[in-house]
């Protein structure tokens, strides 16, 4: 009799331990089906997220593309960085194979420098020398580029990613803009020098003999002509020490008042410098409105001839 309850009591306590394993499994199932159920969820989320990021990706402007490995097998194209590079297959190659002149061009080195290191590359208007496929030929063109490291859900780094905007349009108008500005700056140089060379030609002064000047003047003279004839003389006059200054103007037919007034304002500055200024070959209409004028040409001595007139100043040395 106390055989069968202890057998009894044995078969009741074996199911209880059992039962409780059983609602055990059935917590860690339940745990587990949770789980299960949240991971679904959120792989749900990362999936929406990563296709709403793709579509973005497709329809922005900037050329983007993502490689993976230190291959740098393509895994990402948007339709701008096809646009860019035409006529290429892309997805599941190498960067080398598709594009042999990122490396020829030292990028390779760039991309493997971001995958070692995490650190991005940030240029703006980067050159680069785009090969067409068809024609084997490189153009050269200008990018703003980040290449950037991509990461895994550990944070270790499984590829790179490019991103692009197109700058060729903006910087050859640029350049374009920029040797046009430097062509007329040396046009303006020329002009300048030209203007140099004509204003010196146009009021030459010579020295005839230690201590004298003369001054030849060919043409009308005008107001403009008249202040470059004083620059001219004064300047002379200190730079030499003269003590006498001609100032021939046989070559010279019409002058207007203003111009008159000016060149006898000339002779008188010339004489407050202490050098004796002579005045030769004055033509009839010249003279006519000197003395229309009322010219006080009084300390101004006048010779008919230039000849007389350097005669008189080496005489008077």
């Amino acid at each position: 009799m106390n055989g069968e309850v202890v057998h009894g009591d044995a078969s009741t306590s074996d199911l209880a331990a059992a039962r409780q394993q059983i609602g055990a499994l059935e917590s860690a199932l339940a745990e587990a089906q949770a789980a299960l159920a949240a991971a679904r969820a959120a792989l749900d989320e990362a999936r929406a997220g990563y296709q709403g990021l793709v579509e973005v990706l497709n329809q922005s402007p900037a050329s983007t593309a993502m490689w993976q490995g230190d291959d740098f097998t393509y895994t990402f194209v948007n339709p701008a960085y096809c646009a860019a590079l035409p006529g290429r297959e892309f997805l599941g190659r190498p960067l080398v194979e598709v594009a042999p002149e990122a490396k020829e061009q030292g990028l390779l080195d760039l991309f493997n420098h971001v995958y070692r290191t995490g650190n991005p590359f940030i240029a703006s208007e980067l050159p680069v020398a785009v090969r067409d496929p068809t024609t084997g030929r490189d153009e050269q063109r200008w990018f703003n580029v980040v290449y950037a490291p991509v990461r895994d859900g550990a944070g270790a780094i499984v590829g790179v990613c490019h991103f692009s905007v197109e700058l060729t349009e903006q910087v050859r108008a640029r350049q374009a803009a920029e040797a046009r500005a430097a062509e007329l700056r040396r046009s303006a140089e020329l002009i300048a020098a030209q203007q140099e060379t004509i204003r010196a030609l146009g009021t030459p002064l010579l020295p005839l003999a230690p201590g004298v000047l003369a001054m030849p003047l060919v043409g009308p003279i005008d107001t403009r002509r008249s202040e470059q004839i004083m620059e001219g003389l004064l300047h002379g006059v200190a730079k030499e020490g003269a003590s006498t200054v001609i100032l021939d103007v046989t070559g010279v037919e019409t002058i207007d008042t203003q111009a008159a007034n000016a060149m006898i304002r000339a002779a008188q500055s010339v004489r407050l410098l202490g050098a004796r200024v002579l005045i030769t070959g004055i033509q009839p209409a010249m003279a006519q409105v000197l003395v229309q004028l009322g010219i006080d040409l009084r300390g101004i001595a006048t010779f008919s001839t230039l000849r007389s007139g350097i005669a008189a100043a080496l005489g008077a040395r």
